[in-house]
């Protein structure tokens, strides 16, 4: 079997040119490459980081929950074949290197000697395959996990230290299923524990956890990675998570000294927190976070796609929606408007996108009275559980009653919502996604016809967009895929089926005695050499 050595870099870089460029510059988050170890041993080991974020996991099992690297504080104890650092760019891991067959069917990975869980049992070839059987098998994971595997049909250890997983498929994108998000490892032998003290192998091992009240993690001794003088990873003792829903209740935290660091404040408090504290704490603007958008229903009713002027009426829809009122009302004018999935701050922003539908609510007017569909109901729904959702669905019931449209705004549970999904029960959902760092994590799901959130909510359906998706998923070089996806985008705006709306944003901040801690673009905090693998407390 042929097989070539990839890169995730635009076809730009041979992988020992790759890793060659990460190891440099990978080690920022802690200090220059160039170094001397001497400067390393200034960043004494020791200290106990308090982080409040605004969720937490379901459950402890990593594989039956997800387990989000933005604000479950357990995400810190997560570990995977593969990794991502701070460009959200994936990076090798335990596995070291790999290759792929020229098909594109047949992934093959070295596995890195010397690791192991947290309780000390190998990480080695057969325990990733043990995992990724469990990760496969409907009645051991969550759906979530289990999606990102859907095209394999095989998983081999070859011996102690290779992996073989083939494809039914080709695929070009297949790395993304194997970072430590969506899939982390547990260890096969402690399985009968996961549900009350899962035993991973990322930076930090779990010690107790009470939900919505208190995580307790320690260093994990024996982690693989390591800093550029060759000091042991993570440099923190340990790491206490106190999940906050309330945004206010998180900043006061953080001013009364109760917590270190916070992942979050509101959009509103930002501004003059960055503008007034800056003495006392560091600041990290997170640009995107997640994409904000209107998810249209058009299965049914006069936005179907199937129905003779639903484009129409769903583009009456689009041109009735003021992106900068939602940009400053909404977000403070924090991050940017979207008019695609991915913001400037990604690698894999589109600015060549066309048929943008820009603010016009008098062609809203006149679309109606020309299908003299004045009046036209039209429910916007939103979720609880986000206040900038519930913000922006109320802001864009007022757009639309100015359009000419009979609107309700209704917020429910999710569980709830879901329900109305099914039953095509709502016109326009005010809702987002979080950031994928692999676009066919968005698009398959959520674009072509026959993605799972497709189906369930919109019924979008556009052949075009579909058999470019598709053909994405076996294109390696991924400017080509960047050309690609910027057509689907064009396709997307023209049909209006999705109305993306704006970048959705994070202010993080901490006291500055949390030395060398940056998290990633996107929020995770869990980082190759970087966030909390490189933070430390001073004093």
């Amino acid at each position: 079997m042929s097989e070539q050595k990839i890169s995730n870099s635009f076809g730009k870089q041979t992988r020992r040119e790759f890793i060659a460029t990460t190891a440099a510059a990978g080690v920022a988050g802690a200090a220059a490459a160039t170094v001397p170890g001497a400067a390393f041993a200034a960043k004494k080991k020791g200290g106990t980081l308090r982080f409040s974020t605004r969720a937490d996991a379901r459950g402890l099992d990593p594989q039956r929950n997800v387990i989000y690297y933005v604000s479950h504080p357990l995400a810190a104890t997560s570990g995977g074949l593969l990794d991502i650092d701070a460009n959200m760019d994936i990076v090798p891991a335990i596995g070291e290197e790999w290759t792929v067959s020229d098909d594109m069917m047949t992934y093959t990975f070295k596995i890195k000697k010397g690791v192991t869980f947290h309780n000390g049992a190998d990480v080695d070839a057969p325990a990733i395959k043990w995992n990724y059987d469990r990760v496969r098998d409907p009645k051991t994971s969550h759906s979530f996990h289990r999606s990102f595997f859907k095209i394999v049909k095989n998983i081999t250890a070859v011996d102690k230290y290779t992996l073989r997983i083939e494809l039914s498929t080709p695929s070009a994108v297949f790395l993304a299923s194997v970072t430590y998000y969506p899939v982390n490892l547990i260890a096969p032998n402690a399985v009968d524990q996961v549900d009350t003290h899962p035993i991973g192998c990322g930076p930090f091992k779990f010690v107790s956890w009470k939900r919505y009240n208190k995580t307790e993690m320690v260093r994990f001794e024996n982690f693989w990675q390591t800093d550029a003088a060759g000091n042991s990873l993570p440099y923190l003792d340990a790491i206490i998570g106190y999940p906050k829903k309330e945004d206010k209740v998180r900043l006061t935290a953080l001013r009364t000294g109760e917590v270190d660091l916070i992942e979050n404040m509101s959009y509103a408090d930002a501004a003059n927190f960055k503008k007034n504290e800056t003495a006392n704490y560091n600041t990290w603007d997170i640009p995107q976070v997640g994409a904000g958008y209107l998810a249209v229903q058009s299965k049914s009713g006069p936005f179907a796609m199937s129905a003779a002027d639903g484009k129409l009426m769903r583009q009456a829809l689009a041109h009735a929606i003021d992106r900068e009122a939602i940009h400053q009302s909404i977000f403070n004018g924090l991050s940017e408007k979207l008019y695609g999935f991915y913001g400037t701050s990604s690698s894999w922003h589109m600015p060549d996108i066309k048929n943008i539908k820009e603010y016009d609510p008098e062609k809203s007017k006149a679309i109606l009275r020309k299908l003299n569909a004045k009046n036209t109901p039209v429910a916007v729904v939103a979720r609880q559980a986000y206040a900038y959702m519930r913000q922006t669905g109320e802001i864009v019931y007022s757009m639309l009653e100015e359009a000419g449209f009979k609107v309700t705004n209704e917020i429910f549970d999710n569980p709830v919502l879901r329900k109305k999904y099914k039953k095509n029960d709502y016109g326009v959902d005010s809702t987002a996604n979080s950031y994928r760092f692999e676009p066919d994590q968005w698009y398959s799901v959520n674009v072509l016809s026959t993605g799972p959130s497709t189906m369930l909510r919109t019924g979008y359906k556009n052949e075009a967009a579909d058999k470019l998706i598709i053909a994405a998923r076996a294109t390696r070089d991924n400017s080509v895929r960047k050309e690609m996806y910027t057509d689907v985008e064009s396709m997307v705006n023209e049909d209006c089926a999705l109305i993306y709306t704006h970048g959705i944003p994070l202010t993080s901040a901490a006291t500055k005695k949390l030395k060398d801690y940056a998290p990633a673009f996107a929020g995770p905090f869990n980082i190759s050499n970087g966030g909390v693998r490189t933070a430390y407390m001073e004093g």
